[in-house]
């Protein structure tokens, strides 16, 4: 079974994607995807230093992406473009991690955790969404202490991105994480048990349709 996770910037994607791996579930991180395939060498590297200049390297060679970031959250245009140039590979990346974790377990719950599954309309590869929720204030609260950046520019890019409700209602399953760290656990807790019993259940609907045709 293979799921998407999402949600707004700041909302615990990663904290709620380490409560389903520490439950058994095998999780991929858009992000770090990302940053491997901008690193020199790559496809997307080239794409990325092409259109936005040397100006964005630092002095490893590597994308400074704090550099990067300001830009592209200070201009629409400038973000649509970092995407279409890095998504298709972060996607291919992706699709290859996702076989070689069915081809060694084929009851393996893998969970995709990126920002941007619903705005690129990429979701019809899932069999199901999870979207991870936090009040706006928490997100700008959390974002400031993440990034060490003012309340006007956390402001600036949590406004940026889809709304939490729009997102939502894509949501299959949806975590509250504008509580307590028990409180999340729990609603994971819970999502994860319907996963493996759904799982579960369609085996066994499989197994029961191949003695029919055996009969």
């Amino acid at each position: 079974m293979y799921l998407g996770l999402t949600g707004g910037i700041a909302s615990g994607k990663n904290t709620v994607a380490d409560m389903f791996s520490q439950l058994g579930a095998y999780t991929i991180d858009a992000d770090e995807i990302s940053r491997e395939v901008m690193k020199p060498g790559h496809k997307a590297f080239d794409g990325v230093v092409d259109f936005f200049g040397n100006e964005i390297l630092g002095e490893d060679g590597f994308i400074d992406r704090a550099k990067l970031k300001k830009i592209v959250f200070s201009d629409s245009s400038m973000r649509k473009r970092l995407e279409e140039i890095v998504h298709p590979e972060i996607l291919a990346y992706e699709k290859k991690k996702v076989g070689r974790i069915k081809g060694n377990d084929d009851k393996a719950i893998i969970i995709t955790h990126a920002a941007l599954i619903i705005e690129k309309q990429t979701y019809g590869r899932f069999d199901g969404i999870i979207v991870v929720y936090a009040e706006r204030n928490q997100q700008l609260k959390r974002l400031m202490a993440r990034d060490n950046i003012t309340v006007e520019y956390a402001e600036k890019i949590v406004s940026s991105q889809m709304s939490i409700n729009e997102k939502i209602k894509y949501a299959n399953f949806i975590v509250n994480n504008s509580k307590s760290l028990a409180d999340t656990h729990r609603d994971v807790r819970r999502i994860f048990d319907v996963l493996n019993i759904y799982q579960y259940c369609m085996k066994q609907l499989k197994k029961q349709k191949t003695q029919l045709n055996i009969d």
